[in-house]
């Protein structure tokens, strides 16, 4: 019977924790302005392709789990949208 070694575990989660939050919202916020992204729906595409960007190129490794890094970055649209400056008044960039 194979089982995962806790070890494995360990490192799965440091490789996933080491990921910094922060610095994928600024990069959600730069490809956004880029991408002209002003719509829920569209940001939330967006964060799942910047996750999923990351993992590509293995700085997320592929058994982490990215559940709670992706709603944390959903929650974010209030803040992405004044990042760029966008409200009621002004809802296109």
């Amino acid at each position: 019977m194979e089982t995962s070694s806790p070890v494995n575990n360990l490192s799965h989660m440091a490789e996933y924790f080491n990921v910094d939050r922060e610095a994928i919202f600024e990069e959600i916020v730069e490809r956004g302005r880029a991408q002209g992204v002003t719509t829920q729906e569209t940001y939330n595409d967006l964060v799942e392709e910047v996750i999923e960007s990351h993992r590509a190129v293995g700085e997320i490794h592929d058994d982490s789990p990215t559940e709670d890094m992706e709603e944390q970055l959903r929650g974010r649209w209030t803040d992405y949208k004044e990042s760029l400056g966008l409200d009621d008044a002004q809802p296109q960039l």
